[in-house]
């Protein structure tokens, strides 16, 4: 995908990367001007109120950045901390898990923008609180299946799988369950009696923690006035897993 690159003659280096694409650009009297379908516009330009608008379309703001202290460790991130004016909505991402954050998950404490972090929602990772085991599938019929008893954890709304070899498949989400019969809503996979089943409950809110060696953060904000943000933080503690 095309992108724009800007150089900062007083940083000395490339700053920033840009969805928006040109056909020319120019400066002149210190202000920055390009051309895009014939029409010429201005940069910058601090009487607009309305900013991260290019040719008529509007885009998000969007940073990446690492959080690696204590490489050597694993660690378990516990929350996110913006010093910022406003919220950003996060995608967070270690060499184990992953999760998000919306603009609305956080809070402001002070002169930050605190949220604490949700669970993995990898639906591979089985860890957490996330998965319960069921038994093994007696009987099925249509969208019905029953089994020699219901643990109480599992509830309406999971979703069921049986375990195919070294597979996980999804046979369909419970939609009903009473004296050891679930129901499901429409069959992903064909339940098979004799497999052994589990029910799994929403990653992100009964999933495992989020660790790894580093978190990688790429905030995004959609705003469209003007926002500035200082510094990017968690808390984190060693994993002893």
């Amino acid at each position: 995908m095309p992108e724009t690159i800007t150089f900062s003659e007083k940083n000395k280096g490339w700053t920033g990367f840009h969805s928006w694409i040109p056909e020319a650009m120019c400066r002149l009297n210190n202000r920055f001007y390009t051309i895009k379908n014939g029409q010429v516009y201005l940069h910058n330009d601090r009487d607009n109120p309305i900013r991260n608008n290019f040719y008529g379309q509007q885009y998000n703001s969007k940073i990446t950045t690492v959080l690696n202290e204590s490489p050597g460790h694993d660690k378990i991130f516990k929350n996110l901390v913006l010093e910022s004016q406003g919220p950003w909505s996060a995608k967070l991402k270690t060499n184990y898990t992953e999760s998000t954050l919306a603009k609305e998950e956080f809070i402001q404490k002070e002169s930050r923008q605190f949220a604490y972090l949700r669970k993995n929602e990898d639906d591979e990772d089985l860890h957490g609180n996330s998965a319960q085991g069921i038994g093994v599938i007696s009987s099925n019929s249509g969208n019905t299946l029953t089994f020699s008893q219901l643990p109480n954890i599992v509830s309406v709304g999971d979703v069921l799988y049986q375990v195919n070899g070294s597979n996980n498949e999804e046979i369909g989400t419970i939609t009903n369950m009473a004296n050891g019969v679930i129901t499901v809503s429409a069959i992903v996979t064909a339940p098979v009696n004799g497999y052994f089943a589990f029910a799994k409950k929403p990653s992100r809110i009964e999933g495992s923690e989020i660790r790894g060696y580093f978190l990688e953060v790429e905030l995004e904000n959609d705003d469209t006035d003007v926002v500035e943000i200082f510094a990017v933080s968690s808390n984190a503690v060693k994993s002893f897993v």
